[in-house]
């Protein structure tokens, strides 16, 4: 991956699959999400998410801002999270709305995650928090307010992303280190076997698939920044003390073409704003909610992974690791994530002790995998038409 091409694609298709994962397409059923990642720059790095046994195959790219001296060139991880928030309920609204006989006119969407950070960093104290997430909801529909309403109600019960936000996860996890198993001793360890070393199973880069049938500008750096606002400081603290940022989004469904539309931005000042472009359909024309998020988590645990080892100038190199991230919708309409599984690799000079540490510092502060790990407060607000409905 060349991080000065100047026809850098943050993301293409790599595959076709046979049926796209249920779960995401019927509404029901069990649907595993591979990820397999590879730190190829100082924050750059790409990866290849499978959507379920037999779905399609999509890569992705992150990096992070000028702020952390990355390149710029693709989106931030905990952008890849607000974004696949954003596109799984939206599919979650519309697929509710049809089974109810709702036409939809409109659908918009804002989401907000923040996050907050205490300790050190550099003297690996750090702890990372999920503060919340806010969603806000705008319908414009042959419906009644009340309607409206119960339809966000059954769409928000039906997403496995805010399901993934709302129940705590106890993830798992397996260390790797110069072709070595060794499982770390302070985190719950994997009960799977060791997935193949993403190194050993691609043999080079993957390419993007031609042809019909896959969206044009799945993710677009946009010449826009983020303007400072003083009513959304960026830098503040919290009550506990802990200094707090947040991660905006706004999106729209796009019923001509049956996508998703979005953008994502930090709150903070200079910070670029980048696009999304995913479906939720059997169409499959670009990545699914879903595996945005999935990618968002294991670019946001490889971002920790790769801070701390710059930061004390450790003898390790060659990141990468194999995430998989189990999803469900079962009858009755409701969204069910399981547990992420991640299995790490990692090669250097370093002893096993500092393997294990950087595992646990890289868990403790990656946002994502805090996300996961307790009950994240949700709001929900539902508009109709701009106007607001109910608030729960």
């Amino acid at each position: 991956m060349d991080a000065t091409a100047t026809d850098f694609i943050p993301a293409f298709k790599v595959a076709h699959g046979t049926r796209r994962a249920e779960c995401v397409t019927r509404g029901t059923g069990a649907d595993t999400f591979l990820v397999e990642a590879r730190q190829t720059g100082h924050h750059l790095k790409e990866a290849v998410v499978t959507e379920g046994d037999a779905g399609g195959v999509w890569r992705v790219a992150s990096d992070e801002g000028t702020f952390m001296k990355g390149t710029d060139l693709a989106p931030f991880p905990l952008g890849f999270f607000n974004a696949g928030i954003q596109s799984d309920l939206a599919g979650r609204i519309v697929r509710e709305a049809k089974a109810a006989g709702i036409a939809l006119r409109g659908l918009s969407l804002r989401v907000v995650t923040e996050y907050s950070l205490s300790g050190s960093f550099a003297a690996g104290t750090g702890q990372g928090y999920a503060e919340g997430v806010s969603i806000e909801a705008d319908i414009s529909a042959d419906a009644s307010a009340a309607d409206c309403a119960a339809l966000l109600r059954k769409a928000v019960d039906a997403s496995p992303a805010v399901a993934l936000l709302r129940k705590p996860l106890e993830n798992t996890f397996s260390l790797h280190c110069n072709g070595r198993r060794r499982d770390p001793s302070s985190l719950p360890v994997s009960p799977a076997a060791s997935p193949t070393d993403p190194f050993l199973k691609y043999a080079k880069a993957p390419s993007a698939l031609s042809g019909p049938g896959i969206a044009e500008g799945l993710i677009v750096k946009t010449a826009d920044k983020t303007v400072e606002d003083p009513s959304d400081p960026n830098g503040g603290t919290n009550a506990q003390g802990r200094i707090t940022w947040k991660v905006n989004g706004t999106g729209h469904y796009d019923f001509e073409e049956n996508l998703y539309r979005c953008r994502v931005a930090l709150n903070r000042p200079g910070s670029t704003q980048f696009t999304y472009v995913s479906d939720e359909t059997e169409a499959d024309r670009a990545p699914c909610g879903l595996t945005l998020l999935s990618a968002g988590i294991a670019f946001c645990y490889m971002t920790q992974l790769s801070r701390y080892i710059e930061n004390m100038k450790l003898p390790i190199h060659g990141v990468r690791l194999v995430q998989v991230s189990p999803f469900a919708a079962v009858a009755g309409g409701h969204g069910m994530a399981e547990p992420c599984d991640t299995h790490l690799f990692m090669q250097g000079e370093a002893d096993e002790a500092m393997f294990d540490r950087l595992q646990l510092i890289a868990a403790n502060t990656c946002y994502l995998h805090r996300s996961m790990a307790i009950a994240t407060p949700v709001e929900v607000v539902a508009k109709k038409d701009g106007t607001e409905v109910v608030r729960f």
